[in-house]
């Protein structure tokens, strides 16, 4: 504890635990380089797993470790330890591709799996834990922004520098917006966009009437509604089409009868043309409905 009773000068060189063996000393300038190789070397198993485990997360709602930033004995065993050591090793095998280990993730049939199951399969698996389902999950308020952007046509789909979300002009991903960490913007905030001046292992899904309350007054939103209800006027003239558009483009799919009446009767009321008005309020519902916002 005495700060003039100096040991000795320990060199530059990788974590003892990690390595097998004695650690390499680093001899190349600061040791940057040496620690990036010593985290990437094939030989290491720790990175691929833990890399492999947080990207199965963001797909399935749930990690296969529940403690994504804690391999150690503290930590939670994998529920599929032979699935993470498989897919951890064809991935340093494939040249360490992100690509690779989406497709192979996406293209599975347990990914393709719904999150509607029937009674025993609930039972059976209450948490989900053998993965007899997907996971209902939320969209992260990235990719909910870009989609009500990609949606009403106005998304810019080229990069550059980055701008604030408070801009009226900003019609970029969401990726190039700047992140404060002194003063998070509204937005990202209402929709627990994580603390950027802290680790955090996993994002939390809170849900608060503020959130709901931002979609229906946000100016950004409104001015989207806008844009959406613009694009439907000049895809078509007649109602029952611009109503089929609208699910399509929103949610995927197209509305159940019971939907297409109540839209109908909504937006054209006595008359045969869609009210303007109406017709902003309409696209506006479909950008913040709780389809648009969950995953099944």
């Amino acid at each position: 504890g005495q700060v003039d009773n100096k040991g000795l000068v320990t060199p530059r060189r990788f974590l003892r635990v990690l390595s097998d063996g004695p650690a390499k000393p680093f001899e190349n300038g600061s040791g940057r380089i040496d620690l990036a190789e010593a985290i990437a070397d094939p030989e290491n198993p720790l990175t691929a797993r833990v890399y492999v485990n947080r990207v199965w997360g963001l797909f399935f709602g749930q990690p296969l470790s529940s403690t994504p930033s804690n391999f150690g004995l503290l930590g939670a065993e994998p529920t599929h330890p032979d699935l993470l050591d498989d897919l951890a090793t064809r991935f340093v095998a494939s040249g360490w591709s992100t690509k690779w280990l989406v497709r192979e993730i996406v293209n599975s049939a347990t990914y393709r799996q719904s999150a509607h199951a029937d009674r025993p399969t609930r039972e059976a698996d209450p948490e989900n834990q053998w993965l007899t389902r997907m996971n209902r999950k939320r969209v992260t308020v990235e990719m909910w922004r870009d989609a009500i952007l990609h949606v009403a046509g106005t998304l810019e789909p080229t990069g550059g520098a980055s701008l604030e979300l408070n801009d009226p002009n900003n019609f970029k991903r969401t990726v190039y917006a700047r992140v404060s960490r002194l003063s998070l913007n509204p937005m990202l905030m209402q929709f627990d966009y994580p603390d950027a001046n802290v680790h955090q292992a996993e994002r939390a899904a809170t849900i608060t009437p503020t959130q709901k309350l931002y979609t229906l007054n946000d100016p950004f939103v409104l001015a989207q509604a806008e844009a959406f209800a613009e694009r439907l006027r000049q895809s078509s003239t007649l109602v029952s089409p611009m109503i089929e558009k609208a699910y399509r483009w929103c949610l995927f799919r197209s509305p159940t009868d019971e939907e297409m009446e109540l839209s109908r009767e909504f937006l054209i009321g006595a008359s045969e043309f869609p009210d303007e008005n109406r017709l902003k309020q309409f696209a506006h519902a479909l950008l913040i409905s709780n389809e648009a916002l969950y995953i099944d």
